[in-house]
């Protein structure tokens, strides 16, 4: 088990990606901008990561941090895969593993409509493996997510992205409070909806809809642009995780080792109830989208429907393709998000663990 000694090698990592340390701004701006130039075409990136901070949102936030073209603005949590100040606690402890300085914002306990939500966790009762991981030496900010998410857009419009890796909740409720404010976000990308592929939940309807449908919904009518990566573009061979690779990753850097661990819950129950033996790891497939240019092979856009009538549908995403006709529906209206269709998966595995293995 990894314990609080821990934290002595976390705080020897340098900081890299992150924008909350006024010290550290100029130099850590110097160092983004020198690796962005030797990378290319990738394009350098302010966003907001939105989580429930489960095992993959864990790696997905590491991968953000390391990566030389990204600054992480702010975290904001929202209950999901485990209670709201457990997100908080996951996340803050991602971020300090991953030498970030980034702070974290509590969101949303509840639906959209403000009744209760449950928690559902295939990573374990923490949400990262059940491993004694959790140990921050921070605490979250007193700053409401959905304020957080509003005041930065508007300080900075058209310029913050925000990375939706679990239910959008927080995002909806930002757009209900402030739709002036929330059409300045540059774009949405959301790990959610199964795509073109089948669901997670149910057949139809993928994890991160599911839990909260209306505020899906609230998302794709709201006018923002959405890029969607669906469940169908992290069920690829070459994107899995294979127990011997999270072993492998085990043996490497204190943020493999703390990333591994926290899929273990997940491989256990993929072994359990599949027969399988690797994991998925849709949000770092996700934050791939985001932090390489090269990584999205082609895309669509669409116009999307969100199904929220209670029903075998709940939670279905529907994709109206802009290059194909539908001969009862000829009048869709202009295209609202694009989804990704494929995307470059040669060499997945290795390129993450480059990004983070120091």
């Amino acid at each position: 088990m990894i314990k609080k000694a821990f934290l002595s090698v976390i705080a020897a990592l340098l900081l890299c990606g992150c924008g909350s340390s006024e010290s550290s701004a100029d130099a850590a701006e110097s160092s983004r901008a020198d690796a962005a130039a030797s990378r290319g075409a990738d394009e350098h990136r302010r966003i907001i990561i939105d989580t429930d901070a489960g095992g993959d949102d864990a790696l997905a936030m590491i991968m953000a941090a390391k990566a030389p073209n990204i600054t992480i603005e702010g975290v904001t949590v929202l209950q999901g895969n485990v209670s709201l100040e457990q997100a908080a606690q996951n996340a803050l402890m991602t971020l300090e593993a991953a030498g970030c300085d980034a702070q974290v914002y509590k969101g949303s306990a509840a639906f959209l409509d403000g009744s209760e939500r449950d928690i559902f966790s295939v990573y374990g009762e923490d949400g990262m493996g059940d491993h004694d991981l959790i140990h921050p030496s921070k605490k979250p900010s007193e700053i409401n997510a959905v304020d957080f998410i509003i005041d930065k857009v508007r300080s900075a419009p058209e310029e913050i992205e925000i990375v939706a890796l679990g239910p959008v909740t927080n995002i909806a409720l930002a757009i209900q409070k402030d739709p002036e404010a929330m059409s300045k976000v540059k774009r949405i990308w959301s790990m959610g909806s199964a795509g073109f592929g089948h669901g997670n939940a149910t057949p139809v309807a993928e994890f991160n809809v599911y839990m909260d449908a209306a505020a899906y919904k609230t998302m794709i009518d709201s006018g923002v642009d959405v890029t969607v990566i669906g469940l169908d573009m992290c069920e690829e061979e070459k994107v899995l995780f294979s127990a011997g690779q999270l072993s492998e990753m085990q043996n490497g850097s204190e943020m493999q080792r703390f990333a591994a661990l926290a899929f273990s819950g997940l491989l256990d129950f993929r072994q359990k109830t599949q027969g399988v033996n690797n994991v998925n790891v849709c949000d770092a497939v996700a934050m791939a989208d985001v932090i390489w240019s090269d990584f999205e092979a082609s895309s669509i856009a669409c116009s999307a429907s969100c199904i929220t009538d209670e029903g075998e549908t709940y939670g279905e995403v529907i994709f109206y393709r802009s290059d194909m006709k539908y001969d009862t529906m000829p009048n869709l209206g202009e295209p609202n998000i694009k989804v990704v269709t494929r995307q470059n998966h040669d060499r997945f595995y290795e390129r993450v663990n480059e990004l983070i293995s120091g």
